[in-house]
């Protein structure tokens, strides 16, 4: 739900789907368009300053390392957090792969929503196996009305 600009590196939340209206009906992230054929000056571009660089989602692509200030933070998360939920992962690409499987070393329960068993299932304490828009409400709500 945010953009950042490859230029000057600023983030803002852009809840448009896509991001911007020249991206619209030109395939899926994943697809293989050899050429979506977008004209350069329709292009997302910073709003920032006077720096107009090209905007991209605030995510972390495979193959792209993560930044380091945000590895820390999530460190900080997983040694005080009561419960972690690890949702429609592979569970085998790192550091992402890591996180689940040491907050259940230190005895925190870790719920896994997945279609399938993973790699790191055996070291969680609860899997929901199923389309995680359908598991994950559901386990919330049973939560919720259990009021845990």
């Amino acid at each position: 739900m945010e953009t950042r600009c490859v230029s000057c590196g600023h983030v803002a939340v852009n809840k448009r789907s896509p991001i911007c209206a020249a991206l619209k009906d030109k395939g899926a992230p994943d697809a293989d368009v050899a050429d979506a054929q977008i004209p350069v000056d329709k292009l997302p571009r910073c709003g920032e300053r006077d720096c107009r660089g090209l905007l991209r989602p605030n995510v972390v692509f495979f193959g792209e390392t993560m930044d380091s200030h945000i590895l820390t933070k999530v460190e900080e998360q997983m040694e005080t957090c009561d419960l972690c939920l690890v949702v429609g992962t592979s569970s085998i690409v790192y550091p992402a792969a890591m996180f689940g499987p040491q907050i259940a070393s230190r005895g925190v329960p870790v719920a896994e929503f997945n279609t399938n068993t993973t790699p790191k299932t055996e070291y969680f304490t609860f899997h929901f196996q199923g389309p995680c828009g359908t598991t994950l409400p559901q386990a919330l709500a049973q939560h919720e009305s259990e009021g845990i």
